[in-house]
């Protein structure tokens, strides 16, 4: 009986293994002198914790997961050619090899700054040429984490922090030239205008300020200049002095000093 997801390799005791075909689900009635060896024909996983010796020397722990499954037309011969624990047999060395071998072309500082779907896609490439001569599919290599060295951690860190605080630096710069181009822009407004008007800038600031005052609620004094050019004087209720009931009431100072004598 060939279960669902699963295929059959049949051998028999006169032919060996039959390569012409394999089995599909459901039940198969077979000599008792012969053998049916079942094979899931599924999507499989293997995970694999592995340290790496990087470029330069340091030490990378790497662990990443490779989904696979075993070609089904060429089922018969992967059973004849490496046997039923291929994956421990075949898949295991040949995945591990290939990842030494391409991770440890690479320095820390690749790894870290090469988005991992690129490095993905370059290992599942490679591992579909090597694999599929042995009738094995690779249809996925996924890395779920990249451990570096602590030191190299913090240098790549304290880089892009800096990258960062560059590019802040530049946006300020940025944001201060538009100021300037808008402060330019503005004095030659209040330039063109104070030429059509012929007033002062100062003037005109003194005098529209004088509106804005004029127009609050609070209790102020204002004395415009005397001719053209003369600017407005802002006076608020500290200039003010009221006479207070002491000071009314009491007597000269000449007269205190008689009513003592």
């Amino acid at each position: 009986m060939i279960k669902s997801g699963e295929a059959g390799v049949l051998y028999t005791m006169g032919n060996g293994t039959d390569i012409k075909r394999s089995y599909g689900e459901g039940l198969h009635i077979i000599s008792p002198f012969n053998t049916m060896t079942v094979y899931d024909v599924r999507t499989q996983k293997l995970t694999f914790s592995q340290s790496i010796i990087s470029k330069n020397g340091l030490k990378i722990e790497l662990n990443y997961a490779v989904l696979f499954k075993p070609d089904r037309n060429f089922l018969p011969l992967l059973h004849q050619q490496v046997g039923a624990d291929y994956k421990n047999t075949l898949i295991a060395p040949c995945v591990q090899a290939k990842v030494r071998k391409d991770i440890g072309a690479l320095t820390p500082e690749d790894i870290y700054m090469t988005e991992r779907s690129v490095i993905e896609k370059n290992e599942i490439d490679s591992l579909r040429k090597i694999l599929v001569n042995n009738k094995v599919i690779i249809e996925g290599y996924f890395i779920s984490s990249v451990v570096l060295p602590d030191s190299v951690n913090k240098a790549i860190t304290a880089v892009y922090a800096r990258q960062q605080q560059s590019e802040e630096y530049d946006y300020r710069l940025a944001v201060e030239r538009k100021e300037r181009q808008r402060k330019i822009i503005e004095a030659q407004g209040i330039r063109d205008f104070s030429t059509i008007l012929n007033v002062a800038p100062a003037q005109w600031r003194a005098l529209d300020v004088t509106q804005r005052l004029a127009m609050s609620p609070n209790s102020k004094m204002i004395i415009m200049g005397n001719n053209a050019s003369g600017l407005p004087i802002i006076m608020g209720d500290q200039f003010t002095t009221v006479p207070t009931a002491t000071s009314q009431n009491a007597p000269p100072q000449n007269q205190r000093r008689r009513t003592q004598q």
